[in-house]
């Protein structure tokens, strides 16, 4: 009997975003491939073996046909391709979520375990690493941590923290907390600060304006708890939302649940709570963009004209971080796996948690991963 979630993952177009597109892939041979598109060049490169990825640049707008061929095989692929909203683009930011540094297992029954046995750089570690260099290399000046930065509330699991923020001392840093970073493992102060730089984590509000953009973070975790609230923080992002002159990039931990029962896990913010909320931002300030994370998965909705996504963790399946590019009329969001090939052997071989039930869940569309505002 074959066991569909230990098959690689299959050849796909992963990413689109104005001009560009990301292939990925659970298993190709080892060898060259090459990428024809009607009207171009081919794009030739070598592949060491197993999972990968592929960046496609300066693409047209449209419908687009991509054939993908290796020895011994070709895969054919359409898809769209954005047009850039209005105007020039004016920044890039980047946000990562679910780093949970200090975990050494994944899964319901904690089985499946590092393919590597280096300590020193644990898979949760390689990812968060992995993830923000690509996010350098993509263009981002700002990256905005979504919380759920540590394991558990663990001396060693803050340690990796401040380990990892030094990592990229020069590139500018928003960190807010998650639940985990909150729990109850250990009854010890959490930092104020993390790293010889001394980043701080954000346990408020806070906003910084840029050119075409204001970024609010909020701290939603609830001590010792999963679920979040938006309540002690909301008139001060209605506020920051409302006085901002131009659209709002709003980063949360926890995502708003639609409806009074919990749908699918773990639990965000009550509906009771974000359906009032989300009706006064609509009113305050439209041109608000809210990304969350918590959920290991990718989604999107429209709440009126907001924009709301959640996205993955970097540290599982499939293994992603978040990229928005800040436009004079909008904000576009494209959500790329970390392609390091000593990530994406994990996030591939971490596919099989909860019965391989995980598989198909994270995810989520092109649709709920790349999205404009």
């Amino acid at each position: 009997m074959s066991l569909p979630w230990l098959a690689p993952s299959p050849v796909q177009v992963w990413a689109v975003e104005p001009g560009a597109a990301q292939l990925t892939w659970g298993h190709l041979p080892r060898g060259q491939l090459t990428v024809e598109i009607a009207n171009r060049q081919p794009i030739s490169a070598v592949h060491e073996g197993g999972p990968g990825s592929l960046i496609l640049e300066n693409l047209q707008p449209g419908q687009t046909e991509i054939h993908l061929r290796w020895i011994g095989g070709v895969t054919r692929l359409s898809t769209t391709i954005p047009p850039a909203p209005p105007g020039q683009e004016l920044m890039r930011i980047a946000t990562v979520s679910d780093l949970h540094l200090g975990s050494r297992n994944w899964g319901a029954l904690r089985t499946i375990t590092d393919i590597e046995t280096d300590d020193d750089d644990h898979y949760d570690m390689r990812c968060a690493t992995a993830a923000i260099n690509e996010a350098i290399d993509w263009g981002a000046s700002l990256l905005i941590i979504k919380g759920d930065a540590a394991h558990h509330r663990r001396d060693r699991d803050f340690q990796l923290v401040g380990e990892l923020v030094d990592r990229f001392p020069r590139l500018p840093m928003v960190m807010i907390p998650g639940n985990h970073d909150m729990d109850d493992a250990w009854p010890i102060p959490v930092p104020k600060t993390f790293g010889r730089r001394g980043l701080p984590l954000e346990t408020g509000v806070v906003s910084h304006d840029f050119e075409g953009v204001r970024m609010i973070a909020g701290n939603t975790t609830v001590e010792h708890k999963r679920h979040g609230t938006i309540e002690p923080i909301a008139e001060e992002i209605l506020d920051l939302a409302a006085e901002s002159p131009v659209q709002n990039l709003l980063a949360l931990h926890h995502q708003f649940q639609t409806l009074p029962m919990v749908t699918y896990w773990p639990p965000g913010i009550s509906s009771a709570e974000a359906n009032p909320f989300l009706d006064k931002l609509v009113r305050a300030a439209p041109r608000t963009f809210v990304t969350s994370g918590h959920t290991h998965r990718n989604r999107s909705r429209r709440s009126g004209p907001l924009v709301l996504t959640e996205v993955g963790a970097t540290k599982d399946w499939p293994g992603t971080w978040g990229g928005y590019r800040i436009f004079e009329g909008g904000i576009y969001q494209t959500v790329r796996r970390i392609a390091a090939s000593e990530s994406i052997s994990w996030t591939e071989y971490s596919r099989r948690a909860l019965l391989g039930l995980w598989s198909p869940w994270s995810p989520g569309e092109i649709s709920d991963r790349c999205i404009g505002l």
